[in-house]
């Protein structure tokens, strides 16, 4: 059983590293973005 759970656990950290990785990419491309055009506040605070 050692060996077999050994296993899962190295496959889950792999499994959780690419997520982390993906999401980091996501937030990269959404920093990149130009933002997005607002329309004018025409009432003053």
């Amino acid at each position: 059983m050692g060996v077999v759970e050994s296993f899962n656990v190295k496959m889950c950290m792999v499994s959780s590293a690419a997520e982390a990785a993906e999401q980091i990419l996501r937030v990269d491309n959404i920093i990149k973005c130009a933002p997005r055009a607002r329309p004018a506040d025409r009432r003053p605070c």
